[in-house]
């Protein structure tokens, strides 16, 4: 009788543990370490060297915790698609799973120091940015529980984006591709001059 009831508590002891170990198991989904980001930002063409960081501060009983990208361009190096890049920027920040952000920093210089401005193209693709800074072009995504932020966001951490191919050019291809725009506006431009007049087609 005692070998039986040994027994019976023995099983009981096993289910209890093997129920625990069940439900202690950590998720999986912890997002994309800091380190991590930096690595997929320093390995996008025409960029130097960038940084991801988070800090905790507390304003009386109201805890801020900005996560904040900085992103140095390399030499003769210069952002094509703003808009491109800046929504890259906030969704890679979002991803980071290390601490929940409560607003998001975006800055990007070239290669002399000089601030990048991308706010224009963060607005473009419906961020509601504010400027961070008077006198830098730092822009800043808050209230990220609020419309229509959190529905662009989704859950935290969210999914690693993209790298924003091309995003980032050369300072020679970006002159070209500016000279080709304007010839192309040119000849848009002067088409029409002469279909309205087609007497200028005309030998004298």
């Amino acid at each position: 009788m005692v070998a039986v009831r040994a027994r019976v508590c023995v099983a009981m002891a096993v289910a209890l543990i093997s129920l625990a170990g069940c439900t202690a198991a950590p998720s999986t989904d912890t997002g994309l370490s800091a380190a991590g980001a930096e690595k997929l930002l320093n390995d996008i063409a025409g960029v130097e060297n960038a940084t991801v960081r988070s800090r905790t501060t507390l304003d009386g009983f109201t805890q801020h915790v900005p996560t904040t990208v900085k992103v140095h361009l390399r030499s003769g190096h210069t952002v094509h698609d703003d808009a491109r890049l800046a929504d890259y920027l906030i969704r890679l920040l979002w991803s980071v799973g290390e601490v929940r952000p409560t607003e998001l920093v975006v800055s990007v210089s070239s290669s002399d120091g000089s601030m990048i401005r991308l706010v224009d193209g963060a607005t473009a693709t419906g961020w509601e940015p504010i400027i961070g800074s008077r006198d830098a072009p730092v822009f800043v995504v808050h209230r990220l529980g609020d419309e229509p932020v959190k529905s662009k966001l989704g859950p935290w951490p969210g999914p690693v984006p993209s790298p924003p191919l091309d995003a980032i050019r050369p300072l020679e291809d970006d002159a070209s591709a500016q000279r080709s725009r304007s010839a192309n506006a040119w000849i848009a431009a002067s088409i029409p001059s002469v279909s309205k007049d087609p007497s200028a087609l005309r030998m004298k």
